[in-house]
């Protein structure tokens, strides 16, 4: 295994699952993103992770505790928090021009239909495709499919960015008033609450518009350290609510995570040895770091994507025909906000924390 796919795919491999075992093969690099058995399932945001060979040594072990199942729902998940940010996205946008709401819904339906070469060339467009092949009804392995070639400058050129927008929702909804566990309700933990929750409201602001900053980013991280030790200092004497309370403390520093900047340059500076690789890589690529198309800004990434949009729409179509879905756009049939908790309840703190593993039996 190439040394620069082991550190970035630690937590792609751990989670690439048939029937709750690790696959222990290598599915990742630009010949096999979004790849594994028919049974796999690829877990959006995944590669945020650098868990290392430590993790990847350990295979089943730390992989048994996140059953498939927990891989589906994440990614029904963060399927629905996307839906949610461009529809905010889209409000946004008509508000400023003083429209009603419904024409968001149409710009919408136009994006994803029958795109003009200004939502083409601002990547609306390629990220209205990428989210309908995300839908959780169309299986994981349908990206393997996707054969269409691609060459590794034109990956090169594409301007990606961050789906931040859905992650901060999804934190917004799992720090609401109602949310929390037990244990971690009442006065004991007031103080704590109340700063994670104005942490993540700064960061929903923020990210709407524009950028996260990196203190905000510091503070959510910061909440919830403090609230996990608090609960450490003040463990509750039923055993399940203490679980129930870690893990949720678990998932809100697993998730803030994924408000940094993925590292991805160790991945991308490996297609100056690709000449050629597949759509479905990219595809696969991008949804395992939660990545978007951004604008267009040069003629070389305005190329890319004049070129690259009529071969995704022709995926997509043929993908959704083959899932029987019919536009790709409608929401996953479960909606449960502790989703979270499943995924990364079995993982190591210090591996949602970014630490060395030297120490693999901690909680």
């Amino acid at each position: 295994m190439h040394q620069a796919f082991r550190w970035a795919l630690g937590m792609a491999i751990v989670l690439t699952l048939t029937t709750g075992e690790a696959q222990a093969q290598y599915y990742g690099g630009w010949g096999g993103w979004g790849g594994g058995t028919a049974q796999s399932n690829f877990a959006r945001g995944a590669g945020f992770y650098d868990l290392g060979a430590g993790v990847y040594n350990q295979g089943t072990a730390v992989a048994n505790s996140i059953n498939e199942d927990a891989i589906l729902r994440w990614n029904e998940y963060m399927f629905q928090s996307q839906q949610e940010a461009n529809r905010r996205a889209y409000l946004r946008r008509e508000r400023l021009k003083q429209r009603d709401a419904n024409s968001g819904s149409a710009i919408h339906k136009r994006v994803r239909d029958k795109p003009g070469d200004n939502e083409i060339q601002d990547g609306e467009a390629l990220n209205a495709i990428l989210d309908q092949l995300a839908n959780p009804k169309i299986h994981g392995a349908a990206l393997r499919m996707i054969k269409n070639p691609i060459s590794g400058k034109s990956i090169r050129d594409i301007p990606f960015e961050s789906a931040l927008e859905a992650v901060t929702l999804s934190l917004h909804r799992l720090t609401a008033e109602g949310s929390w566990p037990l244990a971690l309700q009442g006065e004991t933990f007031a103080a704590e609450r109340k700063a994670y929750q104005e942490a993540i409201a700064k960061a929903v602001e923020e990210d709407e518009e524009g950028e996260i900053s990196p203190e905000t980013i510091q503070a959510l991280n910061l909440a919830a350290s403090r609230l996990r030790a608090k609960l450490e200092a003040n463990k509750p004497a039923d055993g399940a609510e203490y679980a129930e309370a870690a893990n949720h403390t678990k998932a809100l520093v697993a998730i803030s995570r994924m408000l940094e900047k993925p590292r991805v340059e160790k991945i991308l500076a490996e297609l100056d040895k690709v000449k050629e690789t597949s759509l479905g890589s990219l595809l696969g690529f991008m949804h395992a770091y939660n990545l978007r198309f951004g604008p267009a800004t040069t003629d070389a990434q305005r190329t890319v994507y004049r070129n690259l949009y009529p071969v995704m729409a022709d995926a997509r179509d043929k993908i959704l025909k083959g899932a029987g879905v019919e536009d790709g756009d409608a929401p996953a049939a479960r909606g449960d906000r502790r989703h979270p908790v499943d995924v990364f309840q079995g993982l190591h703190l210090e591996h949602l924390e970014g630490r060395s593993t030297s120490d693999q039996t901690k909680p």
